[in-house]
C-alpha cells in the first residue's frame, strides 16, 4: 500500500498510442479502473514532479484533454475532441 504506480509504453517501440490499451490490460489483470486511470494520469505526473501543472482536472492546472465517446479502458471509445490549454483544437 502506498505505492503510486505508472503505466506507460516503451514508445516509440509501441506506440504511445497504446496507452489506453495498457490500462485496459492491467485492469483486465485486476487492477480496479481508478487505480488504472491513475495510473495514467495523476501518478506519473506526480513521480516526475509535474502534477502542479497536469494529472488531474483542477481549476489552474493545464487543460489539455481528451473527449471520448467512451471509457479510454474501452479500445472502440474514439476521440472526438482535444483540447490543449482550454482551446479546441481538433474536433
Amino acid at each position: 500500500a502506498g505505492i503510486k504506480v505508472a503505466l506507460m509504453t516503451d514508445h516509440p517501440v509501441i506506440p504511445i498510442e497504446y496507452l489506453s490499451l495498457c490500462a485496459a490490460l492491467a485492469v483486465k489483470e485486476g487492477m480496479s479502473e481508478t487505480d488504472a486511470l491513475k495510473a495514467v494520469t495523476i501518478n506519473p505526473a506526480e513521480i516526475l514532479g509535474v502534477s502542479e501543472r497536469v494529472g488531474s482536472i483542477v481549476p489552474g492546472k493545464d487543460a489539455d484533454l481528451l473527449i471520448l465517446s467512451g471509457s479510454i479502458l474501452d479500445v472502440r471509445s474514439r476521440v472526438e475532441m482535444v483540447l490543449v490549454n482550454g482551446n479546441l483544437v481538433w474536433q
